[in-house]
Protein backbone atom coordinates (compact mmCIF):
# COMPACT_ATOMS: atom_id res chain seq x y z
CA UNK A 1 0.00 0.00 0.00
CA UNK A 2 2.55 1.98 0.72
CA UNK A 3 3.78 4.15 -2.42
CA UNK A 4 6.87 5.83 -0.61
CA UNK A 5 9.47 4.81 1.41
CA UNK A 6 8.44 6.93 4.79
CA UNK A 7 12.07 8.94 6.56
CA UNK A 8 11.22 9.98 9.98
CA UNK A 9 13.71 12.96 10.57
CA UNK A 10 15.18 12.47 13.98
CA UNK A 11 16.39 15.93 15.37
CA UNK A 12 17.96 16.12 18.73
CA UNK A 13 15.14 16.34 21.40
CA UNK A 14 17.31 18.40 23.47
CA UNK A 15 17.67 21.23 21.24
CA UNK A 16 14.21 20.83 20.37
CA UNK A 17 12.83 21.46 23.72
CA UNK A 18 15.05 24.62 24.10
CA UNK A 19 13.77 25.87 21.19
CA UNK A 20 9.69 25.13 21.44
CA UNK A 21 10.66 26.58 25.32
CA UNK A 22 12.06 29.50 23.85
CA UNK A 23 9.31 30.73 21.41
CA UNK A 24 6.53 29.00 22.60
CA UNK A 25 5.31 26.26 20.01
CA UNK A 26 5.01 22.73 20.37
CA UNK A 27 7.12 20.17 19.52
CA UNK A 28 6.26 18.94 16.67
CA UNK A 29 6.45 22.26 15.17
CA UNK A 30 9.77 22.74 17.08
CA UNK A 31 10.90 19.90 15.32
CA UNK A 32 9.99 21.12 11.46
CA UNK A 33 12.01 23.80 12.34
CA UNK A 34 15.28 21.82 13.48
CA UNK A 35 14.70 20.14 10.38
CA UNK A 36 15.04 23.16 8.57
CA UNK A 37 18.32 23.91 10.60
CA UNK A 38 16.36 26.76 12.52
CA UNK A 39 17.53 26.21 15.86
CA UNK A 40 17.43 29.22 17.59
CA UNK A 41 15.27 32.33 19.20
CA UNK A 42 17.05 34.59 16.62
CA UNK A 43 17.18 31.77 13.59
CA UNK A 44 12.97 31.58 13.96
CA UNK A 45 12.91 35.08 14.13
CA UNK A 46 14.57 35.20 10.82
CA UNK A 47 12.31 32.39 8.97
CA UNK A 48 8.88 33.78 10.55
CA UNK A 49 9.49 37.31 9.78
CA UNK A 50 11.45 37.47 6.22
CA UNK A 51 12.45 41.51 5.60
CA UNK A 52 13.74 43.08 2.78
CA UNK A 53 16.21 44.73 4.99
CA UNK A 54 17.80 41.34 5.10
CA UNK A 55 18.89 41.62 2.07
CA UNK A 56 22.43 41.70 1.37
CA UNK A 57 24.00 44.83 -0.42
CA UNK A 58 23.68 44.16 -4.19
CA UNK A 59 27.05 45.18 -4.74
CA UNK A 60 28.21 42.28 -3.09
CA UNK A 61 27.94 40.77 -6.17
CA UNK A 62 30.90 40.57 -7.71
CA UNK A 63 30.97 43.37 -10.37
CA UNK A 64 28.24 45.13 -10.04
CA UNK A 65 29.68 48.16 -9.22
CA UNK A 66 30.97 48.53 -12.26
CA UNK A 67 27.53 46.76 -14.37
CA UNK A 68 25.73 49.71 -12.57
CA UNK A 69 28.13 52.54 -13.86
CA UNK A 70 27.92 51.08 -17.02
CA UNK A 71 24.31 50.82 -17.11
CA UNK A 72 24.00 54.67 -15.63
CA UNK A 73 26.52 55.80 -18.46
CA UNK A 74 24.21 54.30 -21.32
CA UNK A 75 21.51 56.37 -20.38
CA UNK A 76 23.33 59.91 -19.26
CA UNK A 77 24.60 59.07 -22.86
CA UNK A 78 21.15 58.04 -24.34
CA UNK A 79 22.54 54.88 -26.09
CA UNK A 80 20.34 51.71 -27.12
CA UNK A 81 19.81 49.27 -24.87
CA UNK A 82 18.93 45.81 -25.49
CA UNK A 83 17.62 43.18 -23.13
CA UNK A 84 18.52 39.62 -23.58
CA UNK A 85 16.28 37.06 -22.40
CA UNK A 86 15.83 33.30 -21.76
CA UNK A 87 12.48 32.10 -22.70
CA UNK A 88 11.41 30.54 -19.67
CA UNK A 89 9.25 32.30 -16.78
CA UNK A 90 12.94 33.61 -15.33
CA UNK A 91 13.78 34.95 -18.20
CA UNK A 92 11.01 36.57 -19.45
CA UNK A 93 10.17 37.93 -15.77
CA UNK A 94 13.57 39.34 -15.68
CA UNK A 95 13.67 41.28 -19.07
CA UNK A 96 9.98 42.96 -18.48
CA UNK A 97 11.70 44.00 -14.92
CA UNK A 98 14.88 45.85 -16.40
CA UNK A 99 12.62 46.65 -19.61
CA UNK A 100 10.28 48.86 -17.14
CA UNK A 101 12.77 50.16 -15.23
CA UNK A 102 15.20 51.43 -17.64
CA UNK A 103 12.02 52.72 -19.47
CA UNK A 104 10.97 54.92 -16.20
CA UNK A 105 14.50 55.76 -16.56
CA UNK A 106 14.37 57.71 -20.19
CA UNK A 107 16.43 55.05 -21.85
CA UNK A 108 15.84 53.30 -25.47
CA UNK A 109 15.43 49.80 -24.89
CA UNK A 110 14.82 46.71 -27.05
CA UNK A 111 14.69 43.63 -26.04
CA UNK A 112 15.43 40.19 -27.77
CA UNK A 113 14.42 36.20 -27.29
CA UNK A 114 15.45 33.63 -28.40
CA UNK A 115 12.88 31.28 -30.76
CA UNK A 116 13.22 27.77 -28.92
CA UNK A 117 12.55 25.60 -31.79
CA UNK A 118 15.06 27.26 -34.44
CA UNK A 119 17.41 29.09 -32.20
CA UNK A 120 17.76 27.39 -29.14
CA UNK A 121 19.24 28.31 -25.97
CA UNK A 122 21.62 30.88 -25.33
CA UNK A 123 23.00 34.06 -27.51
CA UNK A 124 22.25 32.96 -30.97
CA UNK A 125 24.09 34.18 -34.28
CA UNK A 126 20.19 35.54 -35.20
CA UNK A 127 20.49 37.53 -31.97
CA UNK A 128 23.74 39.01 -31.94
CA UNK A 129 22.99 39.93 -35.43
CA UNK A 130 19.65 41.64 -34.12
CA UNK A 131 21.52 43.69 -31.63
CA UNK A 132 24.27 44.64 -34.47
CA UNK A 133 21.42 45.67 -37.39
CA UNK A 134 19.74 47.71 -33.93
CA UNK A 135 22.73 49.85 -33.42
CA UNK A 136 22.77 48.88 -29.39
CA UNK A 137 25.90 49.70 -27.78
CA UNK A 138 25.03 47.63 -24.55
CA UNK A 139 23.67 44.15 -24.11
CA UNK A 140 22.21 43.11 -20.66
CA UNK A 141 21.56 39.25 -20.33
CA UNK A 142 18.94 37.65 -18.30
CA UNK A 143 19.09 33.95 -17.18
CA UNK A 144 21.64 33.14 -19.49
CA UNK A 145 24.95 34.15 -21.16
CA UNK A 146 27.33 32.68 -18.86
CA UNK A 147 28.16 30.35 -21.20
CA UNK A 148 28.28 32.27 -24.50
CA UNK A 149 32.00 32.72 -25.09
CA UNK A 150 31.94 33.14 -28.63
CA UNK A 151 29.08 35.11 -29.04
CA UNK A 152 30.11 37.82 -26.38
CA UNK A 153 33.65 37.78 -28.09
CA UNK A 154 31.54 38.84 -31.29
CA UNK A 155 29.57 41.35 -29.47
CA UNK A 156 33.48 43.07 -28.36
CA UNK A 157 34.32 43.11 -31.69
CA UNK A 158 31.17 45.53 -32.84
CA UNK A 159 31.85 47.37 -30.25
CA UNK A 160 28.81 46.31 -27.94
CA UNK A 161 29.69 45.93 -23.89
CA UNK A 162 27.58 43.25 -22.42
CA UNK A 163 26.59 42.67 -18.76
CA UNK A 164 25.63 38.68 -17.98
CA UNK A 165 22.98 38.73 -15.46
CA UNK A 166 23.14 34.60 -15.18
CA UNK A 167 22.59 31.92 -12.44
CA UNK A 168 23.85 29.11 -14.41
CA UNK A 169 27.03 26.64 -13.07
CA UNK A 170 29.76 28.67 -15.46
CA UNK A 171 32.49 27.07 -17.42
CA UNK A 172 34.84 29.62 -18.92
CA UNK A 173 34.05 32.60 -18.19
CA UNK A 174 32.94 34.80 -21.25
CA UNK A 175 34.85 38.33 -21.95
CA UNK A 176 31.98 40.56 -21.22
CA UNK A 177 32.02 43.77 -19.72
CA UNK A 178 30.31 42.12 -16.29
CA UNK A 179 29.67 39.07 -15.03
CA UNK A 180 26.75 39.30 -12.51
CA UNK A 181 26.45 35.49 -11.03
CA UNK A 182 26.55 34.54 -7.55
CA UNK A 183 28.33 30.85 -9.07
CA UNK A 184 31.18 32.59 -10.40
CA UNK A 185 33.79 30.88 -8.38
CA UNK A 186 35.62 33.83 -7.53
CA UNK A 187 32.33 36.03 -5.90
CA UNK A 188 32.31 36.05 -2.38
CA UNK A 189 28.15 37.02 -2.59
CA UNK A 190 26.86 35.38 0.81
CA UNK A 191 23.62 33.39 -1.06
CA UNK A 192 24.12 31.57 -3.90
CA UNK A 193 21.06 30.47 -5.35
CA UNK A 194 19.34 33.25 -6.78
CA UNK A 195 17.55 33.21 -9.95
CA UNK A 196 18.25 34.85 -13.37
CA UNK A 197 15.44 37.53 -12.84
CA UNK A 198 16.36 38.05 -9.03
CA UNK A 199 20.25 38.98 -9.98
CA UNK A 200 18.45 41.09 -12.57
CA UNK A 201 16.81 42.31 -10.01
CA UNK A 202 19.82 43.01 -7.76
CA UNK A 203 21.23 45.10 -10.50
CA UNK A 204 18.16 47.35 -10.86
CA UNK A 205 18.71 48.05 -7.40
CA UNK A 206 22.38 48.91 -7.53
CA UNK A 207 21.59 51.17 -10.03
CA UNK A 208 18.55 52.96 -8.47
CA UNK A 209 20.76 53.24 -5.94
CA UNK A 210 23.48 55.21 -7.87
CA UNK A 211 21.09 57.02 -8.96
CA UNK A 212 19.67 58.42 -5.42
CA UNK A 213 16.22 56.79 -6.35
CA UNK A 214 14.10 56.02 -4.03
CA UNK A 215 13.27 52.16 -2.46
CA UNK A 216 9.72 51.94 -4.64
CA UNK A 217 11.71 52.38 -7.88
CA UNK A 218 13.26 48.90 -7.15
CA UNK A 219 10.93 46.78 -4.56
CA UNK A 220 8.04 47.39 -7.36
CA UNK A 221 9.43 44.71 -8.89
CA UNK A 222 9.22 41.95 -6.13
CA UNK A 223 6.04 40.30 -7.52
CA UNK A 224 8.15 39.46 -11.03
CA UNK A 225 10.80 38.01 -8.83
CA UNK A 226 8.84 35.98 -6.38
CA UNK A 227 6.93 34.08 -9.97
CA UNK A 228 10.52 34.09 -10.97
CA UNK A 229 11.93 32.81 -8.05
CA UNK A 230 9.12 30.21 -7.52
CA UNK A 231 8.75 28.89 -11.54
CA UNK A 232 12.45 28.51 -11.26
CA UNK A 233 12.71 26.09 -8.58
CA UNK A 234 15.56 27.36 -7.03
CA UNK A 235 16.29 26.89 -3.03
CA UNK A 236 13.20 28.56 -1.38
CA UNK A 237 15.28 29.65 1.60
CA UNK A 238 17.40 32.87 2.94
CA UNK A 239 17.33 35.69 0.17
CA UNK A 240 14.50 33.89 -1.70
CA UNK A 241 12.41 33.17 0.94
CA UNK A 242 12.44 36.99 1.58
CA UNK A 243 11.59 37.86 -2.03
CA UNK A 244 8.90 35.43 -2.36
CA UNK A 245 7.38 36.93 0.42
CA UNK A 246 7.60 40.31 -0.34
CA UNK A 247 6.57 39.67 -3.66
CA UNK A 248 3.49 37.80 -2.77
CA UNK A 249 2.65 40.60 -0.34
CA UNK A 250 2.43 43.04 -3.54
CA UNK A 251 0.47 40.37 -5.50
CA UNK A 252 -2.25 40.09 -2.57
CA UNK A 253 -2.38 43.62 -1.93
CA UNK A 254 -1.75 45.23 -5.49
CA UNK A 255 -1.62 43.11 -8.57
CA UNK A 256 -0.25 44.80 -11.65
CA UNK A 257 -2.62 45.13 -14.74
CA UNK A 258 -0.78 42.27 -16.71
CA UNK A 259 -1.29 39.85 -13.47
CA UNK A 260 -4.79 41.26 -12.49
CA UNK A 261 -5.90 40.14 -16.19
CA UNK A 262 -4.47 36.65 -15.74
CA UNK A 263 -5.67 36.30 -12.89
CA UNK A 264 -8.93 37.45 -13.74
CA UNK A 265 -8.90 34.53 -16.48
CA UNK A 266 -7.73 31.48 -13.76
CA UNK A 267 -10.86 32.77 -11.99
CA UNK A 268 -8.48 33.52 -8.37
CA UNK A 269 -9.23 36.14 -6.17
CA UNK A 270 -5.55 38.50 -5.86
CA UNK A 271 -5.55 38.18 -1.92
CA UNK A 272 -5.34 34.53 -1.82
CA UNK A 273 -2.63 34.35 -4.18
CA UNK A 274 -0.11 31.45 -3.01
CA UNK A 275 3.16 29.64 -4.34
CA UNK A 276 0.95 26.76 -5.55
CA UNK A 277 -1.49 29.33 -7.65
CA UNK A 278 1.97 30.30 -9.34
CA UNK A 279 3.68 27.03 -9.55
CA UNK A 280 0.46 25.41 -11.33
CA UNK A 281 -1.54 28.38 -12.93
CA UNK A 282 1.11 31.86 -13.88
CA UNK A 283 4.02 29.76 -14.72
CA UNK A 284 2.54 27.33 -17.02
CA UNK A 285 0.70 30.41 -18.55
CA UNK A 286 3.81 32.30 -19.15
CA UNK A 287 5.93 29.65 -20.53
CA UNK A 288 3.09 28.24 -22.97
CA UNK A 289 4.35 31.47 -24.93
CA UNK A 290 7.79 30.42 -25.54
CA UNK A 291 6.84 26.70 -25.71
CA UNK A 292 3.98 26.84 -28.01
CA UNK A 293 4.85 29.89 -30.56
CA UNK A 294 6.87 32.82 -28.97
CA UNK A 295 8.33 33.77 -25.85
CA UNK A 296 7.82 37.98 -26.80
CA UNK A 297 4.07 37.56 -26.11
CA UNK A 298 4.99 36.98 -22.43
CA UNK A 299 7.11 39.78 -22.08
CA UNK A 300 4.13 41.74 -23.78
CA UNK A 301 1.49 40.49 -21.29
CA UNK A 302 4.02 42.13 -18.58
CA UNK A 303 4.89 45.10 -19.97
CA UNK A 304 1.25 45.79 -20.53
CA UNK A 305 -0.24 49.23 -20.05
CA UNK A 306 -3.61 48.75 -20.16
CA UNK A 307 -6.13 46.65 -18.35
CA UNK A 308 -8.06 45.58 -21.64
CA UNK A 309 -4.57 44.80 -23.01
CA UNK A 310 -3.15 42.73 -20.35
CA UNK A 311 -6.55 40.40 -20.11
CA UNK A 312 -6.30 39.89 -24.32
CA UNK A 313 -3.10 39.03 -23.71
CA UNK A 314 -3.84 36.86 -20.70
CA UNK A 315 -6.55 34.77 -22.63
CA UNK A 316 -4.35 34.11 -25.60
CA UNK A 317 -1.58 32.98 -23.41
CA UNK A 318 -4.12 30.81 -21.48
CA UNK A 319 -5.47 29.27 -24.87
CA UNK A 320 -1.88 28.08 -25.66
CA UNK A 321 -1.60 26.49 -22.27
CA UNK A 322 -4.44 24.17 -23.10
CA UNK A 323 -2.96 23.47 -26.86
CA UNK A 324 0.16 22.67 -24.32
CA UNK A 325 -1.81 20.52 -21.99
CA UNK A 326 -3.21 18.63 -25.01
CA UNK A 327 0.07 17.74 -26.81
CA UNK A 328 2.08 16.94 -23.49
CA UNK A 329 -0.44 14.56 -22.47
CA UNK A 330 -0.25 12.58 -25.75
CA UNK A 331 3.53 12.70 -25.67
CA UNK A 332 3.68 11.23 -22.02
CA UNK A 333 0.94 8.59 -22.97
CA UNK A 334 3.16 7.63 -25.81
CA UNK A 335 6.61 7.77 -23.82
CA UNK A 336 5.05 5.95 -21.13
CA UNK A 337 3.67 2.93 -23.28
CA UNK A 338 7.49 2.95 -24.49
CA UNK A 339 8.56 1.90 -21.40
CA UNK A 340 5.47 0.09 -20.17
CA UNK A 341 6.00 -3.91 -18.63
CA UNK A 342 9.88 -3.84 -19.20
CA UNK A 343 12.01 -0.77 -19.82
CA UNK A 344 11.94 0.55 -15.85
CA UNK A 345 12.38 -2.83 -14.38
CA UNK A 346 16.32 -3.09 -15.85
CA UNK A 347 17.39 0.13 -16.76
CA UNK A 348 18.67 2.98 -14.40
CA UNK A 349 17.36 5.59 -16.46
CA UNK A 350 14.83 6.32 -18.67
CA UNK A 351 16.39 7.84 -22.15
CA UNK A 352 13.83 8.42 -24.97
CA UNK A 353 13.13 9.47 -28.15
CA UNK A 354 10.87 10.30 -31.32
CA UNK A 355 11.64 12.72 -33.89
CA UNK A 356 8.00 13.86 -34.08
CA UNK A 357 7.67 14.97 -30.63
CA UNK A 358 7.40 18.56 -29.29
CA UNK A 359 10.27 20.10 -28.10
CA UNK A 360 8.34 22.94 -26.60
CA UNK A 361 6.99 19.92 -24.11
CA UNK A 362 9.58 17.57 -23.45
CA UNK A 363 10.62 19.08 -20.01
CA UNK A 364 6.67 18.82 -18.77
CA UNK A 365 7.27 15.34 -20.17
CA UNK A 366 10.92 14.34 -18.54
CA UNK A 367 9.45 15.50 -15.03
CA UNK A 368 5.86 13.52 -15.19
CA UNK A 369 7.55 10.05 -16.57
CA UNK A 370 10.09 10.60 -13.20
CA UNK A 371 7.25 11.36 -10.97
CA UNK A 372 6.03 8.18 -12.24
CA UNK A 373 9.27 5.94 -12.03
CA UNK A 374 11.85 7.84 -10.45
CA UNK A 375 14.68 7.66 -12.54
CA UNK A 376 16.81 10.36 -13.91
CA UNK A 377 14.56 11.22 -17.46
CA UNK A 378 15.43 12.09 -20.87
CA UNK A 379 13.16 12.86 -23.37
CA UNK A 380 14.31 14.37 -26.88
CA UNK A 381 12.60 15.40 -30.08
CA UNK A 382 14.24 16.30 -33.18
CA UNK A 383 15.31 19.64 -34.96
CA UNK A 384 17.22 20.61 -38.23
CA UNK A 385 18.68 17.12 -38.20
CA UNK A 386 19.89 17.27 -34.50
CA UNK A 387 18.13 15.66 -31.12
CA UNK A 388 17.30 17.78 -28.79
CA UNK A 389 15.83 16.82 -24.85
CA UNK A 390 15.19 17.82 -21.49
CA UNK A 391 16.77 15.99 -18.41
CA UNK A 392 15.35 15.67 -15.18
CA UNK A 393 17.10 14.18 -12.47
CA UNK A 394 15.98 12.69 -8.95
CA UNK A 395 17.05 13.51 -5.39
CA UNK A 396 20.88 12.90 -4.61
CA UNK A 397 21.90 12.99 -7.93
CA UNK A 398 23.35 16.23 -9.42
CA UNK A 399 22.66 15.56 -13.58
CA UNK A 400 25.04 18.37 -14.58
CA UNK A 401 27.89 16.80 -13.40
CA UNK A 402 26.42 13.61 -14.69
CA UNK A 403 26.16 15.63 -18.65
CA UNK A 404 29.44 16.75 -18.01
CA UNK A 405 30.48 12.90 -17.78
CA UNK A 406 28.69 12.05 -21.02
CA UNK A 407 29.78 15.60 -22.70
CA UNK A 408 32.21 13.49 -25.39
CA UNK A 409 28.48 12.14 -26.63
CA UNK A 410 26.77 15.91 -26.86
CA UNK A 411 27.17 18.54 -29.17
CA UNK A 412 25.80 20.83 -25.92
CA UNK A 413 24.35 20.80 -22.56
CA UNK A 414 23.19 23.44 -19.97
CA UNK A 415 21.45 23.39 -16.70
CA UNK A 416 20.98 23.06 -13.03
CA UNK A 417 21.61 20.11 -10.62
CA UNK A 418 17.78 18.84 -11.34
CA UNK A 419 16.94 20.20 -14.47
CA UNK A 420 19.05 20.28 -17.40
CA UNK A 421 18.73 20.49 -21.70
CA UNK A 422 20.82 18.93 -24.03
CA UNK A 423 21.51 18.75 -27.41
CA UNK A 424 23.46 15.74 -29.51
CA UNK A 425 24.14 14.20 -32.88
CA UNK A 426 22.05 11.31 -34.09
CA UNK A 427 24.79 8.79 -34.30
CA UNK A 428 25.54 9.67 -30.66
CA UNK A 429 22.29 8.93 -29.45
CA UNK A 430 22.86 5.03 -28.68
CA UNK A 431 26.24 6.10 -27.13
CA UNK A 432 24.78 8.50 -24.71
CA UNK A 433 22.56 6.59 -23.34
CA UNK A 434 24.35 3.36 -22.29
CA UNK A 435 27.03 6.38 -21.20
CA UNK A 436 24.25 7.73 -18.75
CA UNK A 437 22.80 4.74 -17.80
CA UNK A 438 26.14 3.49 -16.97
CA UNK A 439 26.70 6.92 -14.75
CA UNK A 440 23.34 6.43 -13.01
CA UNK A 441 23.37 3.10 -11.87
CA UNK A 442 26.73 3.31 -9.95
CA UNK A 443 24.60 7.06 -8.30
CA UNK A 444 21.40 5.34 -7.51
CA UNK A 445 21.31 1.59 -5.92
CA UNK A 446 18.54 -0.67 -6.74
CA UNK A 447 17.44 0.55 -2.79
CA UNK A 448 17.06 4.02 -3.50
CA UNK A 449 14.75 4.10 -6.33
CA UNK A 450 11.18 4.58 -4.56
CA UNK A 451 10.91 8.21 -4.09
CA UNK A 452 11.45 9.12 -0.47
CA UNK A 453 8.48 10.89 2.12
CA UNK A 454 10.11 12.92 4.52
CA UNK A 455 8.45 12.93 7.57
CA UNK A 456 9.12 15.86 10.16
CA UNK A 457 7.45 14.61 13.44
CA UNK A 458 4.90 12.27 14.69
CA UNK A 459 1.79 13.83 15.63
CA UNK A 460 -1.78 13.59 17.67
CA UNK A 461 -5.05 14.55 16.10
CA UNK A 462 -5.95 16.10 19.24
CA UNK A 463 -2.60 18.97 19.13
CA UNK A 464 -4.15 20.58 15.92
CA UNK A 465 -5.60 23.68 17.70
CA UNK A 466 -6.18 27.24 16.26
CA UNK A 467 -2.40 28.30 18.01
CA UNK A 468 -1.05 24.97 16.36
CA UNK A 469 -2.38 26.32 12.57
CA UNK A 470 -1.72 30.06 13.26
CA UNK A 471 2.15 29.08 13.47
CA UNK A 472 1.85 26.64 11.22
CA UNK A 473 0.62 29.22 8.35
CA UNK A 474 3.61 30.98 9.11
CA UNK A 475 6.42 28.19 7.75
CA UNK A 476 4.76 29.53 4.41
CA UNK A 477 6.09 30.35 1.32
CA UNK A 478 6.69 26.69 0.89
CA UNK A 479 8.99 25.58 -2.59
CA UNK A 480 12.12 23.80 -3.26
CA UNK A 481 14.39 23.91 -0.22
CA UNK A 482 11.39 25.13 1.81
CA UNK A 483 8.84 21.86 2.05
CA UNK A 484 5.70 22.15 3.31
CA UNK A 485 6.07 20.31 6.97
CA UNK A 486 4.85 16.63 6.80
CA UNK A 487 3.45 14.79 10.08
CA UNK A 488 2.39 11.06 10.75
CA UNK A 489 -0.49 10.02 12.55
CA UNK A 490 -0.57 6.35 13.75
CA UNK A 491 -3.31 3.93 14.53
CA UNK A 492 -6.36 6.58 13.02
CA UNK A 493 -9.41 4.90 12.89
CA UNK A 494 -11.75 5.66 9.65
CA UNK A 495 -14.79 7.92 10.81
CA UNK A 496 -17.79 6.77 8.35
CA UNK A 497 -17.35 5.31 4.94
CA UNK A 498 -14.75 6.57 2.59
CA UNK A 499 -15.52 8.33 -0.72
CA UNK A 500 -14.39 8.00 -4.32
CA UNK A 501 -14.21 11.57 -6.16
CA UNK A 502 -13.82 11.99 -9.85
CA UNK A 503 -13.13 8.18 -9.83
CA UNK A 504 -9.47 8.69 -9.03
CA UNK A 505 -9.73 11.15 -5.49
CA UNK A 506 -10.20 9.44 -1.71
CA UNK A 507 -12.06 11.33 0.91
CA UNK A 508 -12.24 10.30 4.26
CA UNK A 509 -12.49 11.56 7.95
CA UNK A 510 -10.56 10.37 11.07
CA UNK A 511 -11.47 10.96 14.47
CA UNK A 512 -9.57 12.31 17.71
CA UNK A 513 -10.09 11.59 21.01
CA UNK A 514 -12.16 14.29 21.72
CA UNK A 515 -14.47 13.52 18.96
CA UNK A 516 -13.81 16.27 16.58
CA UNK A 517 -13.48 15.10 12.93
CA UNK A 518 -11.25 15.88 10.67
CA UNK A 519 -11.12 15.92 6.83
CA UNK A 520 -8.54 14.23 4.85
CA UNK A 521 -8.50 14.34 1.24
CA UNK A 522 -5.95 11.99 -0.85
CA UNK A 523 -5.35 12.98 -4.70
CA UNK A 524 -5.06 9.91 -7.17
CA UNK A 525 -5.01 7.28 -4.43
CA UNK A 526 -8.32 5.06 -5.20
CA UNK A 527 -6.58 2.48 -3.87
CA UNK A 528 -6.51 3.70 -0.65
CA UNK A 529 -10.08 4.36 -1.22
CA UNK A 530 -10.22 0.73 -1.86
CA UNK A 531 -8.57 -0.65 0.79
CA UNK A 532 -10.73 1.82 3.47
CA UNK A 533 -13.97 0.50 1.56
CA UNK A 534 -12.82 -3.09 2.05
CA UNK A 535 -12.04 -2.65 5.77
CA UNK A 536 -13.81 0.38 7.39
CA UNK A 537 -12.76 -0.78 10.76
CA UNK A 538 -9.13 -1.01 9.68
CA UNK A 539 -6.83 1.01 11.67
CA UNK A 540 -3.55 2.96 10.11
CA UNK A 541 -0.71 5.43 10.18
CA UNK A 542 -1.28 8.08 7.54
CA UNK A 543 1.33 10.79 6.39
CA UNK A 544 -0.08 14.29 5.60
CA UNK A 545 0.69 17.85 5.47
CA UNK A 546 -2.20 20.37 6.72
CA UNK A 547 -4.24 23.10 5.00
CA UNK A 548 -6.81 25.69 6.31
CA UNK A 549 -10.10 25.95 3.73
CA UNK A 550 -12.72 28.73 4.20
CA UNK A 551 -16.54 26.79 3.84
CA UNK A 552 -19.30 29.13 4.72
CA UNK A 553 -17.35 32.04 6.22
CA UNK A 554 -15.67 29.41 8.64
CA UNK A 555 -12.48 27.89 8.77
CA UNK A 556 -11.99 24.01 8.45
CA UNK A 557 -8.39 22.69 8.68
CA UNK A 558 -8.06 19.35 6.04
CA UNK A 559 -5.22 16.99 6.25
CA UNK A 560 -3.84 16.31 2.55
CA UNK A 561 -2.54 12.36 2.53
CA UNK A 562 0.52 11.93 1.04
CA UNK A 563 0.73 7.81 2.01
CA UNK A 564 -1.12 5.84 4.51
CA UNK A 565 -0.25 2.27 5.63
CA UNK A 566 -2.41 -0.14 7.29
CA UNK A 567 0.63 -2.24 8.56
CA UNK A 568 -0.35 -5.15 10.81
CA UNK A 569 -2.53 -2.61 13.27
CA UNK A 570 -5.51 -5.38 11.62
CA UNK A 571 -9.24 -4.22 12.40
CA UNK A 572 -10.55 -2.73 15.57
CA UNK A 573 -12.36 -5.11 17.78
Amino acid sequence: MKRYSWVRLEPQEKQVSLLAGAINVSHPLARALCNRGITTFEEAKTFFRPSISQLSSPFMLQNMERAAERVIAALNNREKILLYGDYDVDGTTGTALLCLFLREQGAEVFYYINDRFTEGYGLSSEGIAYAEKSGVSLIITVDCGIRAGEAIERCAMSGIDVIVCDHHEPDELPPAFAILNPKVPECTYPFRELCGCAVAFRLVQAVAERLGAGEESWMQYLDLVAIATAADMVSLEKENRILVNEGLKRIRISPRKSLSGMLSVMGIDAGTMTMYHIAFGLAPRINAAGRMHSAHLAVEWLLAATETGALETAEALDRMNLERREIDTAIFARADKMIEGHFASYCSSIVLYDEEWHLGVLGIVASRMLEKYYLPTVIMGSMNGMIKGSVRSVEGINIYEVLQECSDHLVQFGGHNQAAGITLRPEDLAGFRKKFDKICAGLLPADKRQKELVIDSSLQLEEITANFMNVLDQFAPYGFGNREPVFETSAAVLAGRPRLLKEKHVKFSVRDGNGRLFDVIGFDRKDVFQLLDADPGMRFSMVYSLEKRSWNNREQWQLRLKDLDAGKAGSVS
